[in-house]
Formats: C-alpha cells, sequence, structure tokens
C-alpha cells in the first residue's frame, strides 16, 4: 500500500447523505470514490483493523439464455475453487493469512469478495490482481463445478417451491434471461475456452465496480489500488436484452402449468412481469406489491388465504425491479384438497386488487412500514458499499438514497390502483402436486387450460 500512484486519479467525495424515514434522521458514512484507470472505486473507512474489497461485474443468469445456462454460476466456483496461476487453491493461502475469499453469481452480478486483517491487504491486494489476470481456469476445476451444479439440479426437485419458483420465471420469459435454466446439457456444453472467453468479457473496465471497506486511509488506498485497478482490460459494460414481446404473450394466456409429484402438498406460484427499476410505475407497483403478498401477515394474501379459510401456511408475494426488467410472483404452500379453491381465490384477489385497489388506510401502513424498514438496509458499512455498486449498475444517483423513501411517501391510493391495471395484465401458474390433483385440476379447469409438464 506505501506505493506511490502515478496515474491520474478523479477523486470524488459523496457528502454524508441525511436519510429522513418517518420521524427519524439518521447520517451514513462518508463515502468517496475513486475513477482510477477507468474502474469507479468505493471507499468507506473502517474503525476495525479489516481490508474488505468487493469486485462487482456484470453478469449472472439474467445474461444467459438455454445454450449457456449455469455459466456464471460454473465460473463462480471454477474461481472458487482454484484461484488464480500464481495463487492455486487460493482458499489455502487465504487461510494462511487469516482471510476469507468468495465468489458468488446471482441474477445480474459476478462477486469477488476478499477480506483479510488490515496488515495483509498488499498481499490481499495481489493476489486479486493475480486472479483478474490469470484465473486459473481448467478442466481440474471445471469437473468439479460441474458435479456441485448437477447436483444441484437434482436437489431442485426435491424442493417444490424453488421447482415452482423456477420453472414459473421460464414459463413467463421463455428460456433466456429469468427463464434460462441450468440443466445437464447446458453445463456439459461449458468447458475451459467458453468459461475463459465469458471471463475476458464481463473484466472490462467499464463493466467493473470495486467496494472498499478498511481502516485505512483513503491517500493509501487511492495509491494501492492501481495495480489492481490497472489490470482490467479496456472494454464497455456488458449488458442483457429482454424479450418483452414474448413475454407479454406468454401471461396473456393465464395458462396453468402442471409438474407431478408424488407429494402431500401443492406448491402454487402464479409469476408476471414487472417494470425495470426506472420505470415510474415502479414506486406505486411496490407499495401495491407490499399490501397485496408482501407485508406479512398484514397483506392480502395472507389474511384471506391464510387467516380466514386455513388453506396455507405459507404464502405471500415478491416483486422484483432489475435493470432492464422485472418479475412478480405471488405464492402459496397449501394441502392437496385445498390446491384448486387456492388457485382460484389467488386470481380472484389478483383481479380484485385491479379493479378495486386497496383502500387508504391500507396504502398508509404500507407506505410507513416500508419507509421505516429502509433503514435496515444500510445496517452495515459492507450493505453500504454494496448498496453504492448497486446503484452505479442500474445507472442510478446518489442522490436515489433519499429520493427512493420520498417517492413512496408520495404514493397514493389511486397510483396504486393505475399501476396494476396498466402492468399486471396477465400472468402464468405453476403447480407443483400429486397425480390426484393434477386429475382434480384438469377435470375441472378444462385440459386447454392446463398443460402438463414432465420433469
Amino acid at each position: 500500500m506505501k506505493k506511490i500512484f502515478r496515474a491520474a486519479v478523479l477523486l470524488t467525495i459523496f457528502l454524508t447523505p441525511v436519510l429522513v424515514t418517518g420521524k427519524s434522521h439518521f447520517n451514513l458514512p462518508q463515502i468517496k470514490t475513486v475513477n482510477a484507470h477507468g474502474v469507479k472505486v468505493f471507499y468507506i473507512q473502517d474503525s476495525l483493523p479489516q481490508c474488505l474489497v468487493y469486485v462487482s461485474m456484470g453478469a449472472g443468469s439474467l445474461y444467459e439464455d438455454a445454450s449457456n445456462a449455469g455459466i456464471s454460476q460454473m465460473l463462480a466456483l471454477v474461481l472458487s475453487l482454484g484461484g488464480s496461476k500464481k495463487y492455486p487453491g487460493i482458499n489455502q493461502y487465504m487461510d494462511s493469512i487469516g482471510g476469507r475469499y468468495a465468489v458468488n453469481a446471482s441474477f445480474e452480478d459476478i462477486t469477488i469478495t476478499m477480506r483479510v486483517h488490515v496488515s495483509e491487504a498488499e498481499t490481499m491486494l495481489a493476489m486479486l490482481t493475480d486472479l483478474i489476470v490469470q484465473p486459473d481456469i481448467n478442466d481440474k476445476w471445471l469437473a468439479m463445478a460441474r458435479s456441485l451444479l448437477l447436483e444441484q439440479i437434482k436437489q431442485k426437485q426435491d424442493n417444490p417451491m424453488e421447482l415452482a419458483f423456477e420453472k414459473a420465471r421460464q414459463c413467463v420469459f421463455g428460456n433466456t434471461g429469468y427463464g434460462s435454466v441450468m440443466t445437464p446439457e447446458s453445463l456439459a456444453a461449458i468447458n475451459t475456452t467458453s468459461l475463459i472467453d465469458y471471463w475476458k468479457r464481463i473484466i472490462a473496465k467499464k463493466n467493473v465496480c470495486i467496494g472498499i471497506v478498511t481502516q485505512l486511509r483513503y491517500d493509501d488506498v487511492k495509491s494501492g489500488i492501481n495495480g489492481l485497478t490497472g489490470a482490467f482490460p479496456d472494454g464497455d459494460s456488458y449488458d442483457y436484452s429482454v424479450d418483452i414481446q414474448t413475454a407479454v404473450k406468454n401471461i396473456s394466456s393465464k395458462t396453468i402449468y402442471f409438474i407431478e409429484k408424488d407429494i402431500p402438498q401443492s406448491t402454487i406460484v402464479m409469476a408476471t412481469i414487472a417494470p425495470k427499476i426506472k420505470d415510474p410505475n415502479r414506486y406505486a407497483l411496490e407499495v401495491g406489491n407490499y399490501i397485496f403478498g408482501g407485508g406479512s401477515f398484514n397483506s392480502r394474501l395472507m389474511n384471506e388465504i391464510r387467516v380466514k379459510r386455513g388453506y396455507s401456511y405459507a404464502t405471500g408475494s415478491i416483486m422484483r425491479f432489475r435493470k432492464n426488467t422485472g418479475l412478480f410472483l405471488a405464492y402459496a404452500q397449501t394441502q392437496a384438497a385445498t390446491t384448486l379453491p387456492t388457485v382460484e381465490l389467488m386470481e380472484t384477489l389478483f383481479h380484485e386488487f385491479g379493479s378495486s385497489g386497496p383502500v387508504d388506510e391500507e396504502v398508509r401502513w404500507a407506505k410507513d412500514a416500508m419507509i421505516k424498514s429502509y433503514i435496515f438496509t444500510f445496517d452495515s458499512l459492507r450493505s453500504i458499499t454494496g448498496y453504492y455498486l448497486w446503484l452505479d449498475y442500474n445507472g442510478l444517483p446518489g442522490t436515489y438514497i433519499n429520493e427512493y423513501p420520498d417517492a413512496l411517501a408520495k404514493v397514493s391510493r389511486e397510483q396504486v390502483s393505475r399501476a396494476w391495471v396498466n402492468t399486471m395484465k396477465g400472468y402464468v401458474i405453476v403447480i407443483v402436486g400429486n397425480k390426484q390433483v393434477k386429475e382434480h385440476i384438469e377435470n375441472e379447469l378444462g385440459k386447454n387450460r392446463v398443460v402438463i409438464i414432465n420433469q
């Protein structure tokens, strides 16, 4: 960390944001950014003697399709197991200095995390730099990673909720992005060459963002990251596309897809498209989702399905807004005998929410709860740094930290209703249940609406 940094560095200091939630005010720690070699770095000083570094790259399952589904998870596992050419079996090196190392893949990013005692910061940055320049991607680690992922695929068959969520995403979006499903065939098609090519694509400078939480002073960090930021090759950000037309067509049918499993309970998932994160309807829909099923025991789904009728112990809804698209999922787990009544009730509640909307008291409750719980987004320096990486990836300004709760506070009942009607225009339903449930659903709803999926 003592090396002199001769390259030009553009420094921007974000003044400490002041957040207002409800009637309380709180300050976030000061965060600074360095744009070094075209790579943006977010820095927060910590009082603990540690150095924590995140390297986040635009990648993940939303960037995949049927031909390479699983490549992001495969790459993350290979890097986790192997490390770099200079530091093969990198976990052993990290253990020897008391450090921690992980590589994780999600829907929209692959993130490398390294954490060491502050006295080992220079060693850690050298290891991380070597990992970027010459990752140890070879057939040994590839075979091990493939074996682990194949086991995940097998285990998923024993998890009805996970299976239903995955199939619902696929029924909405087809075989790309949210719909890309890792299979033995797609994993078999991934080799070391394709992994190396993928790695070279995602480490382009404009596709990378770094977060650092450390006790080290800013000037020491600024000078010490030269080698790391200089290791990333020139290149533009990597983006994914979404076939919205196909998704709209898929949800217009309101088809019910059935997966037969010899189980006593049924899992029901309703899925549809949600807008991308910068859509103006986003805030109203987020409040609407909280009322419909996201707000736990006070939500419509929980009150109608579990409390009033006792159909389900687990029910709720999820709405995710991402860079280029979004996703809504409502779910319930119920006994075989109450599968059809639960499906019909979920559909009724979905349509009623659009036609009648929430009442004023529900909107006040949802906004108050969401704004007050917003504080938990920033419960550690690590989460604050991660939040800034998320803002940068989505092209959102630092002022969004305050704009988000302000926007929620302005949402009205009419806006929720209008956004729901204009956005939630169709859906698909996936049911995982037994043979008797399948026959009952087919008889009652007709084979024209029910599609059987063979797993």
